[in-house]
């Protein structure tokens, strides 16, 4: 029989078997919705609820392939959760039935819905036009699902295979309890009802199978088209300045008539913030004609208009901001615009223009995902700046022993600040890369590598040191730009430029930072090995050495510490801050030991006066080395020896000659020789 339409559509809200994923709530409502509004347009075969087996879901979709015409329409609709297990490392995912087993696949991977099963059982076999309609939540953070290898079957580029998937690899399931659907299903519904078919939702014409007939429109991002005039609103906002009032500011860099800051009252809404020329009377029926259930809504009246959009949750009317004349680009990004100037509203200001506008900008990237070209452009710019503005400190890495010539520098780690004066690390700046991805951050160690190598390479021609014996000193990286060659070319390059001996160059890697490789990347390796190969290639390359920094915070493990090549490892004060601690610090100790190559160093980073363990405690531990405030050192812009009497104290601590000392030394010892 010729020129069928089928359907087999699946609905699966409840998990697999042993899984620790969350159920869904609307997934079997969006299989019950789609099989309604296809009607009798199509032979459909409904699989949804707790009785769902990935056995007959297969047993049908390979008899409907079996069967098929050539001028026969095959759609395949699922919503529910995907899962990719751990051995697959990014080559195999399941669509999740009840009755699947995670544990049973690496023995029997054919036990599940498999994606390979379409790719390799049923579309290469299906004589027809097929469709996958997929509204699929991830399993887990390292799911990076690629709906398009649906399409695979038969060479990527068959035209008679479309695909239509929503599967954010960076976020859970889209559902919205006031659709009570996926909102991608949604979306494909309104789409349905209003008369399109599968196949062009889909891309493909079943009429005309050649893959020239395929279109491709891009969905366009509102903030694409007023991009400039965003630009040059942050730019005015950031000009402004903190001294600038709140509602004055906003007011200034949107040109509008007036802007207020309404709150609820008992008599209607009052105004908590208002520029001048701002009358509530006169716009106070505007603001009650019928205020809507969303993300604001523009009144007019005559040449009068009033945009107002709520400062916090879309439904509540508690805080709102009124903008009297908004200018017509605010009012064409309707809900985007109104979610701008709620995100800018609420983000704090700095007290340089630069970190301002940035600041701004990252606020806007984290609410949107994405920005346009143009607005990312200027951030990369920006935050240039702010890297270059910064200044090199140097703080000591001290060696520690009972007599006080055993005591000294050992090393020191070059450190960011704002200014010389400053010794606070500028946290939230630093950190700001991962907010827009690899790329800044890459560009920011790159910037801090060549700062910190270059003041290095000054401050230790002035010091004491030999050459010939120069003191190492420690930069701090992430695990993506050790990852990336731009900043590996760099590094090299620093290094020769500046005739440094490369030995006495270590990079701190953060434990922050997972090894693991980015979205859409694949390694062929386990990512401790891959990663530990890259090391070993770089420390033969360029001749650095390496050294795990924060241990004992992010994703430190012992297991991390024991895999990879490190001659140093940082213990991040947090373990201090415990009465476990010498126990943490012997068993750090301890596998640090355990190495095919020479022990690695242990340093005690965060020694101070607030510290739970007092030096000798850190000393018995089997620690040899500490960084901290114990010298009474700050950072400092020169590589200096520690004073006689900051060493003689510290030894003196170390021994235990009077356990009711602080940790830290005297402050009339703060000083160096």
């Amino acid at each position: 029989m010729a020129h069928r339409r089928l359907a087999v559509i699946i609905g699966v809200n409840g998990v697999g078997v042993r899984s620790s994923m969350s159920p869904l709530r609307y997934a079997e409502r969006d299989a019950v919705a789609v099989h309604d509004v296809l009607g009798d347009a199509y032979e459909i075969t409904l699989f949804a609820g707790s009785r769902v087996r990935a056995a007959e879901i297969k047993r049908t979709l390979r008899r409907i392939a079996l069967e098929s015409d050539e001028s026969d329409v095959l759609l395949v609709y699922y919503a529910g959760q995907v899962v990719e297990p751990s051995w697959s490392r990014g080559t195999e995912f399941y669509l999740v039935t009840p009755d699947l087993d995670e544990s049973a696949l690496p023995e029997r991977p054919d036990a599940g819905l498999r994606m390979t099963f379409l790719n390799r059982d049923v579309l290469p076999h299906f004589r027809g036009t097929a469709v996958a309609i997929l509204d699929c939540c991830r399993a887990d953070d390292s799911a990076t699902f690629q709906g398009t290898d649906l399409v695979n079957a038969g060479g990527r580029d068959d035209p008679r295979h479309g695909v239509l998937v929503a599967c954010a690899p960076d976020a859970d399931a889209r559902e919205d309890a006031t659709l009570q659907h996926g909102v991608f299903t949604h979306h494909v519904l309104e789409a349905l009802r209003d008369g399109a078919s599968v196949e062009t939702l889909s891309g493909l014409d079943p009429r005309h199978a050649g893959a020239d007939q395929v279109s491709i429109v891009p969905l366009g991002n509102p903030l694409d088209r007023h991009a400039p005039q965003l630009t040059r609103l942050i730019r005015r906002l950031a000009r402004n300045g903190p001294m600038v009032g709140h509602v004055e500011r906003v007011r200034s860099a949107l040109g509008a008539g007036a802007v207020a800051y309404l709150g609820s009252g008992e008599d209607g809404y009052v105004a908590v913030d208002a520029t001048d020329g701002f009358d509530l009377d006169a716009v106070r029926h505007l603001l009650q004609a019928a205020w809507p259930r969303g993300f604001g809504h523009t009144a007019s009246e005559g040449p009068r208009r009033l945009w107002c959009a709520p400062l916090g949750p879309a439904s509540s009317t508690a805080r709102l901001l009124a903008v009297v004349d908004p200018p017509e680009w605010l009012v064409e990004l309707g809900q985007t615009g109104a979610k701008v100037l709620e995100t800018i509203w609420h983000t704090n200001t700095a007290d340089s223009p630069q970190e301002s506008e940035l600041h701004f900008l990252s606020a806007l990237r984290s609410v949107f995902g994405r920005l346009p070209d143009e607005m990312f452009e200027r951030a990369l710019d920006l935050y240039r700046e702010v890297l270059e503005s910064f200044r090199i400190v140097f703080q000591p890495v001290v060696t520690i022993g009972e007599a006080w010539t055993q005591v000294g520098v050992y090393s020191y780690e070059a450190l960011a600040r704002r200014s010389l004066d400053d010794q606070r690390a500028p946290v939230a700046m630093l950190q700001l890369a991962h907010t827009w991805g690899d790329h800044f951050v890459v560009e920011r160690d790159r910037s801090i590598l060549g700062r910190a190598l270059t003041a290095y390479k000054l401050a230790h021609a002035d010091s004491p040191w030999s050459a010939d014996e120069p003191k190492p000193v420690s930069v701090n990286v992430s695990v993506r730009s050790l990852l990336d060659d731009s900043y590996v070319d760099t590094l090299r390059q620093l290094i020769s430029e500046l005739e440094l001996d490369a030995g006495a160059v270590t990079l701190e890697i953060s434990e922050q930072d997972a090894i693991e490789p980015w979205a859409g990347e694949q390694w062929g390796e386990a990512p401790h090995d891959y990663f530990n190969k890259r090391l070993a290639a770089i420390a033969q390359d360029v001749g650095v050495a390496f050294s795990l920094d924060d241990f004992g915070v992010g994703h430190a493990s012992l297991a991390r510490m024991v895999d990879l090549r490190l001659t140093h490892i940082k213990v991040d004060r947090a373990i201090l801050q415990h009465e476990l601690a010498t126990r943490e610090l012997e068993l750090v100790v301890a596998v640090a030991r355990q190495t095919m190559d020479a022990p690695r160093a242990v340093v005690v980073e965060g020694v101070d006066e607030e510290s739970l363990v007092t030096l000798r405690q850190i000393y018995r531990s089997g620690i040899r080395h500490v960084q901290g405030y114990i010298t009474g050192e700050r950072g400092a812009p020169e590589l200096r020896p520690l004073a006689a009497e900051v060493r003689k104290e510290i030894a003196a601590r170390v021994r235990g000659d009077d356990e009711t000392r602080p940790t830290s030394i005297r402050p009339a010892l703060r000083r160096s020789a």
